[in-house]
C-alpha cells in the first residue's frame, strides 16, 4: 500500500499515513515526525507515546491535530 496523504481544504499537505507490518498504520506530520498508531486487530488508535485515542482509525484526525509550521 502507498503512503496515504494527508491534506487540508485548502490542500496544503498536513501529514501522511504508512502501513507497516502485520497492517498496521502509522501517521507522521509533515516533517516526519510520528503522531501516533491504529492497530486493526484491535481497531484502536495509540498517541506517539502509546495512550490510547480511541476506537477505529483516528489517524488522520491526529495529523489534522498537529500543530502545523
Amino acid at each position: 500500500m502507498a503512503d496515504q496523504i494527508v491534506k487540508d481544504h485548502t490542500g496544503q499537505e498536513l501529514g501522511t499515513i504508512r502501513e507497516l507490518e502485520f497492517g498496521k498504520l502509522e501517521a507522521f506530520d509533515r516533517l516526519g515526525t510520528a503522531l501516533g498508531t491504529y492497530n486493526p486487530k484491535t481497531d484502536k488508535t495509540y498517541d506517539r507515546l502509546g495512550l490510547e485515542i480511541g476506537n477505529g482509525n483516528q489517524l488522520a484526525w491526529l495529523i489534522s491535530q498537529s500543530p502545523q509550521i
